[in-house]
């Protein structure tokens, strides 16, 4: 009997969510509507073949998600099965969408509803094997009959004392079987009161029950294990991962931009950025190999006697260094010599002094003159004419030059420090890039075409072409500085971004790091051309993907994804699980990867 004990109270105009069960849909596709529901009232309306309604379980599990979603469900249904289910679970049902719900009641109400239907079936097998009980008494009734009359009919061809003979043993028979019968009766009597009121129940359901309580535990146990495992399996467990590939396209960005070092001057939508110059020094040090050679032997030396042929008085200076040449080797005056003609014909050394006048007057001089280099080659015998010199005079004859040995040694030339200065420029310049660079902040970019790296003056130990010691080696140090023009990153791909005629809807979803090609400093600042790659696909977020789809069948969110979003090339939903079939309608449990082809 079914009785109203509550109404619920709402208007039909109130703001509800109806909602039409399909005979397909289980226990989660009902969940995740009523959570994907915005209404605060969700009015459920099963169809006639609804078995997913005629669990206790299941309609728990949806009370539990009205509450859990702060929702209030309503059943819109007619069948006494459901509206039972309901009475026990105290959820409001309504005949129809235009009255007002009620919360059923009982006169006898059981935790399930199964199990009435189950005892209705023990009373139905228990009244067949009583039936059965009773047929077979009956036969027995008729075969004794029929013994009896056989008796009779033996009886009658007996004489009289065998009658009285089995007339006693019949009367004692009918004694035995009366206190055997008392004595069963008793025992039967007394046996359900040891085993409790289950087993003294008239309902063989519940008598099974109380005979056999270990059986009873253990079911229940199995049947509150599959309750738990029901709602992890489809309550807590189901999630999904939906993988979106789009469909992209590519393209290279390339643009003349400019640079200026005042911030002030900066205007990035015309392309013209703020730059800082960052710099570090280093000291390096190198040893090398000296490989020059040089005589540091004795010079040879002696003296030339010069001559200059005046036209008129006057003098002329042979300075200190003056070269004089003889069959390649070379002399140097030692010092500062003047040759001068006061005029007087006695001063004059002509060799014919009546031609004075005509060849003009010969003035002699010695100097002193010493080897260029040492080296016993400088050694030569007095000579005569054969001397080159361009100092003005000419030799008459030289002494013997004398005086000069050999010993050579290994001294640093100026190609060995050239060499070693190579070196340091070449493995001192990619550390010092690697240590500038680490000094930029993350959101400056460096524009690497601008590095450069100057060498300050070397220092060699020894000195070019001093002397070396056998054995050791010569040591360069230098000083570099390393510098590099940095700019804000972020402005960049704002700029490219900007520049960059996209189709409506799409957006660059990756893009190469930007570089500057051509740096080169003009009058106003700076000029360089930027240049990057970038990959574009359509506009979808994965919130907007997740609101598509929450609450929907796998089929159906693939293809809700396909008609509102252009440019998905594939749609993968994978799920937690087998048997889930839908799409949870919690947003947490939905995992977005959206994929840009290559």
């Amino acid at each position: 009997m079914v009785a109203v004990r509550a109404k619920v109270c709402y208007s039909g105009n109130m703001n509800k969510d109806v909602v039409y069960i399909e005979p397909e849909e289980d226990i989660t596709d009902i969940i995740g509507k009523i959570e994907g529901s915005k209404s605060k009232i969700v009015a459920l309306v099963p169809p006639k073949k609804a078995g997913v309604f005629k669990s206790i379980v299941n309609i728990k599990l949806i009370m539990k998600t009205g509450v859990n979603a702060g929702k209030k469900i309503v059943l819109v249904t007619t069948d006494p099965a459901i509206i039972k289910l309901a009475a026990a679970t105290k959820m409001p049902v309504t005949k129809d969408l235009k009255s007002a719900p009620e919360i059923p009641e009982m006169d006898e109400v059981d935790d399930s509803s199964e199990v009435v239907e189950v005892d209705d079936e023990a009373e139905e097998d228990d009244k067949d094997v009583k039936d059965d009980e009773g047929t077979k008494e009956d036969e027995g009734d008729a075969a004794g009959d029929e013994e009896e009359a056989d008796d009779d009919s033996d009886d009658d061809e007996e004489d009289e004392d065998d009658g009285d003979k089995k007339a006693a043993d019949k009367e004692e028979d009918e004694e035995t079987d009366k206190n055997d019968g008392k004595e069963k009766k008793e025992k039967k009597t007394k046996d359900p009161e040891a085993k409790g009121k289950l087993a003294n129940s008239n309902n063989p359901v519940l008598r099974w029950i109380g005979t056999h309580k270990k059986i009873t535990a253990g079911i229940c146990v199995g049947l509150v294990l599959m309750v738990i495992a029901g709602i992890w399996a489809f309550g807590i467990m189901p999630a999904v991962t939906i993988t979106l590939k789009l469909e992209t396209t590519t393209g290279n960005f390339s643009e003349n931009i400019s640079f200026t070092d005042k911030a002030t001057d900066e205007k990035v939508s015309e392309g013209k950025f703020y730059i800082q110059e960052k710099k570090i020094e280093s000291k390096a040090e190198v040893e090398f190999e000296a490989t020059g050679k040089k005589n540091v032997g004795e010079k040879a030396s002696g003296t030339l006697t010069v001559y200059y042929i005046f036209k008129t008085e006057g003098s002329i200076s042979v300075n200190a260094g003056s070269s004089f040449a003889y069959s390649n080797l070379s002399y140097l005056a030692n010092a500062n010599t003047t040759i001068a003609w006061g005029g007087k014909d006695s001063e004059c050394k002509n060799k014919d002094d009546d031609n004075i006048g005509t060849k003009g007057c010969y003035i002699y001089k010695e100097i002193a003159v010493t080897a260029a280099e040492a080296g016993a080659n400088y050694n030569i015998s007095a000579t005569g004419t054969g001397w080159v010199t361009n100092s003005g005079v000419t030799v008459a004859s030289g002494s013997a030059m004398s005086g000069g040995s050999d010993k050579t040694v290994t001294i640093v030339q100026q190609s060995d420090i050239d060499k070693a200065l190579q070196s340091i420029s070449t493995e001192n310049e990619t550390v010092n890039k690697e240590k500038l660079y680490e000094t930029i902040e993350g959101e400056q970019f460096e524009i690497d075409s601008s590095f450069k790296q100057t060498v300050g003056d070397p220092v060699s130990t020894p000195a070019v072409g001093q002397e070396i010691e056998d054995g050791k080696k010569a040591k360069l140090s230098v000083t570099t500085t390393a510098t590099v023009f940095t700019v804000d990153e972020d402005k960049l791909i704002e700029y490219i971004t900007e520049k960059v005629k996209l189709e409506d809807k799409y957006k660059i979803y990756e893009m190469n790091d930007p570089f500057v090609e051509n740096f080169t400093k003009i009058d106003s600042g700076y000029t360089g051309r930027l240049k990057t790659a970038y990959i574009a696909g359509p506009t979808i977020s994965q919130n907007d993907v997740v609101e598509e789809v929450k609450g929907k069948g796998i089929g159906t969110a693939k293809r809700d994804l396909t008609d509102k979003f252009k440019g998905i090339k594939t749609i993968t939903i994978d799920t937690s699980a087998p048997w889930v079939s839908s799409v949870p309608g919690n947003p947490e449990k939905i995992t977005v990867n959206i994929d840009v082809e290559e």
